[in-house]
């Protein structure tokens, strides 16, 4: 019963998918509705009630949900003591004792790009 009630979403997942890309040609032709239905075979009534459900799909994607983060230090200094400073286009570059280099490495492209 689960495997019949799994192929049954997939399929509708599929279909959803196929539907979508036909609105998006059709939206995306400049065609109105009832012209571009007509020269791909569609009922204009199965297309709206198509659109209707990839448009219920994307907004259910697309609501937006919260996620506590929690804190796991606060810091108002970073920890260790400068070794290295400079400034480019008036920005000041600040390398604290213990920097990874990678994040040192990604901050010296940036300035170059300044």
């Amino acid at each position: 019963m689960e495997k019949a009630a799994s192929l049954q979403r997939a399929n509708q997942q599929h279909r959803l998918a196929e539907w979508s890309r036909r609105v998006e040609a059709c939206r995306s032709s400049g065609l109105p509705v009832g012209q571009w239905c007509q020269e791909n075979g569609i009922a204009v009534s199965t297309y709206f009630s198509w659109q209707r459900k990839v448009f219920q799909a994307l907004k259910e994607v697309q609501e937006v949900t919260f996620a506590e983060v929690p804190v796991i230090e606060e810091r108002t200094q970073p920890s260790g003591h400068i070794v290295a400073a400079m400034e480019v286009s008036g920005v000041r570059i600040q390398v604290y004792e213990g920097a990874d280099g990678a994040t040192l490495q990604a901050i010296l492209q940036a300035a170059k790009s300044c």
